[in-house]
């Protein structure tokens, strides 16, 4: 009996490591397999300052998942959400080199690496993906499919994401102590869209914005590919970080408020035992202070991305509105404050349809990425963590060069 295939998805994020495994039945069906999630130390605002502690971290979730659904976790499509990745706009552009004048794959090709040439000085980053957002050939503008017209010129504009290499090889360092064969590396922003958003969101218009605890990822599309991505320095975390200040209370004690927090504004004293808390917080608890603070931080966020948008040219014309990710999504009245400060309109990613049995374990916004990249696999055909395979792709090549960056 042939061994099964699993789409692993593994979201590394600030605080914990999530695995999403899918599976497709011969049917073509797909559904959730298995999940597993487990703390993380060793992360510095989505970046990964020790590789041997996130790395014991990973392999306690891969553990959790063969005890869990007897799935063997040793590849795995990846996220990477690191506070210096960056989306940049490029434009490149050749002649086209058949005497016939007929453009072909490899004409697209060299367009788009005359794109990345012409980007300015990226820092000691390395870009992870490339998106052709339009072509022109001869300038008959905005082409989306170019291959088999004709002309003398090819231009591209393109959208290029680029993430700091430190952050990379860390992240690949940790990998490698937790055994996991990396299928592919994904900026988390852009691995949640697979999960997060339907295909008419993506074509219409619209921002998806992931709240985690360190972090907040912020991406931008139209016309069914993104047009910008940003990282924001900001998470959930903060908000914890805060309310320990603003009530002199510990930080265990503060992620409880955290998690309590629509209870205790919405009836207070009522449904939640203070004296269970710090007893500064008993003292000085009110409502309206608390909600000041939250709101207060998740205002933060909100005003950059509406700064964001508004550098893009896209403030409050996004009719596809705000999709809310993460874990720090959930938190009480996000939607309102978010409204207030983007002036669109702002719901909760629900997951993309089209998953069968156990699709209830990553129903949670903050499983949107872990989902994500399981999806991004499966769209890529990818397999079972062979890396010498993998190096036809683009972002592979970057890949090799990574690794042996990282060879003594």
């Amino acid at each position: 009996m042939a061994r099964p295939h699993y789409f692993i998805g593994l979201d590394v994020g600030s605080a914990s490591a999530r695995f999403v495994a899918l599976q497709r039945s011969d049917a073509g069906v797909l559904s959730v397999a298995g999940v597993a999630e487990q703390p993380l130390e060793g992360m510095r605002r989505g970046a990964v300052v020790s590789p041997e502690m996130v790395s014991r971290g990973i392999l306690k979730a891969a553990h959790e998942l063969k005890k869990q659904y007897g799935i063997e976790a040793n590849h795995a499509v990846v996220s990477l959400g690191e506070p210096r990745m960056v989306g940049i706009m490029s434009k490149g552009a050749v002649s086209i080199s058949r005497a016939d004048g007929e453009v072909t794959r490899e004409d697209t090709s060299r367009v788009l690496e005359n794109a990345e040439g012409a980007l300015p000085r990226l820092g000691n980053r390395e870009v992870m993906h490339e998106f052709p957002l339009s072509y022109n050939v001869d300038h008959d503008t905005r082409l989306r499919e170019v291959i088999g017209l004709s002309g003398a010129k090819l231009e591209v504009e393109a959208l290029f994401i680029a993430a700091f290499s430190a952050h990379m090889k860390n992240l690949f360092r940790a990998l490698e102590f937790a055994g996991i064969a990396v299928d592919e590396m994904v900026a988390s922003p852009y691995a949640s869209s697979f999960h997060a958003l339907s295909r008419k969101q993506k074509e219409v218009g619209s921002v998806l914005i992931n709240i985690g605890a360190q972090t907040s990822g912020v991406i931008v599309f139209e016309e069914g590919m993104p047009i910008s991505l940003e990282m924001i320095p900001v998470g959930s975390g903060h908000i914890t970080y805060d309310i320990g200040l603003g009530f002199q209370i510990d930080q265990v004690s503060a992620e409880r408020v955290k998690r309590n927090l629509a209870t205790l504004l919405e009836l207070g004293k009522k449904e939640v035992r203070l004296a269970d808390f710090p007893k500064n917080f008993e003292e000085n608890f009110s409502q309206r202070k608390l909600k000041d603070i939250v709101s207060a931080r998740l205002g933060d966020i909100f005003e950059l991305v509406a700064k964001h948008l508004k550098r893009i040219d896209r403030a409050e014309l996004l009719p596809g509105g705000v999709i809310l990710a993460g874990g720090g999504s959930k938190l009480f009245d996000i939607q309102q404050i978010a409204r207030d400060e983007l002036r669109l309109p702002v719901e909760m990613a629900q997951g993309a349809p089209g998953l069968g049995e156990r699709k209830e374990l990553i129903s949670g916004p903050e499983w949107m990425t872990a989902a994500g990249l399981a999806r991004f696999a499966t769209e890529q055909h990818q397999p079972s963590g062979r890396m010498s395979e993998l190096f036809s792709s683009s972002f592979s090549q970057r890949v090799k060069k990574i690794l042996r960056s990282l060879i003594p």
